[in-house]
């Protein structure tokens, strides 16, 4: 999840497409706050809270990036967590200004298949987004200035529809997105929450990504 401001591509309208048999809350494989890497290049730190993790926007420095990381890859179709985007409804320059928590299978050039939920902090709003191979990226809006808890989803359709993958907040369906061409069943994929900061001038304080209940699929 690096810089994407010259591939953003904002889907207009979601995929609508019958979701017989399949479970919002379907039960996956825990992955525990100790699974993860925390890596940070300015202050404040990512830290573990309450069982989960916390990720700060960075104030002191630009540019800037934080992260948690898992420190394996496991076989996933997908992902869930608890928790929340923290940030202003406008205040950072540029898209590139995020918060984002996904599943990745390319954690070197982050130029692979991602899946998963990002929040731009220029104008607050919340995307479910989805990476082909390569780094280009479509996205579909879900909320704008929305600080509170929910639970996200993201799951690839099925074996046989491996380049679908729908998406829940709070266990109601929201979209589903597609790259044709690429497959997002089975990938060795890492869990990941991060924040960036690319500008100095504007006030990030008390912005964070935070993430508990933390699953694979």
């Amino acid at each position: 999840m690096k810089n994407k401001a010259y591939d953003n591509k904002v889907v207009g309208a979601a995929v609508c497409i019958a979701m017989f048999g399949l479970s919002a809350f379907a039960s996956g494989t825990s992955i525990p706050a100790n699974a993860f890497n925390l890596w940070w290049s300015c202050d404040p730190a990512p830290y573990d809270g309450s069982g989960g993790i916390c990720i700060p926007v960075a104030t002191e420095c630009s540019p800037a990036y934080s992260g948690a990381q898992e420190t394996s890859c496991q076989s996933t179709t997908g992902m869930q967590f608890y928790g929340c985007f923290k940030a202003g409804s406008a205040g950072a320059y540029s898209s590139t200004d995020q918060e984002a928590v996904f599943m990745a299978d390319n954690v070197s050039s982050w130029t692979g298949h991602e899946m998963g939920f990002v929040k731009w902090l220029n104008n607050g709003v919340l995307y479910a987004y989805l990476q082909a191979e390569g780094g280009q990226s479509q996205y579909y809006a879900i909320s704008t200035g929305d600080n509170g808890y929910h639970t996200f989803k993201c799951q690839c359709r099925s074996a046989s529809q491996s380049d679908l993958v729908d998406y829940y907040v709070d266990g109601n369906y929201v979209c589903t997105l597609s790259n044709s061409g690429n497959s997002y069943w089975g990938n060795c994929c890492y869990m990941v929450g991060t924040s960036q900061r690319h500008e100095t001038g504007w006030n990030s304080t008390g912005w964070q990504v935070e993430m508990y209940d933390m699953e694979y699929f």
